[in-house]
């Protein structure tokens, strides 16, 4: 069987891609990072880029749907939706 051909889009030129997302002054989202999204329960997610398009402005954030830690399903959102969390503290030794 012949190896597939990869499909390059026409249109690649519209969109501009970045691994990652300023929430607000202090805090960054890079890819790989667990979020939340607002309204969807009981799922995380896993940051994958953030995609605005030239031309008209609309801009969302490229997630993959965690099930069990395992990666089961792409979706997009609008930035306001994304919910990051908190970075796990390190734990104080006991003396």
């Amino acid at each position: 069987m012949a190896r597939r051909k990869k499909v390059v889009s026409d249109f690649d030129h519209l969109y501009q891609r970045v691994p990652y997302y300023d929430v607000d002054d202090k805090r960054r989202i890079q890819s790989g990072e667990i979020v939340k999204v607002k309204g969807v329960w009981g799922t995380k997610f896993r940051f994958m880029q953030h995609t605005k398009r030239l031309d008209n402005g609309n801009e969302w954030i490229d997630l993959v749907a965690l099930e069990r830690g395992i990666g089961c399903g792409q979706r997009s959102f609008y930035p306001d939706r994304i919910k990051p969390l908190p970075k796990k503290r390190r734990k104080k030794k006991a003396k």
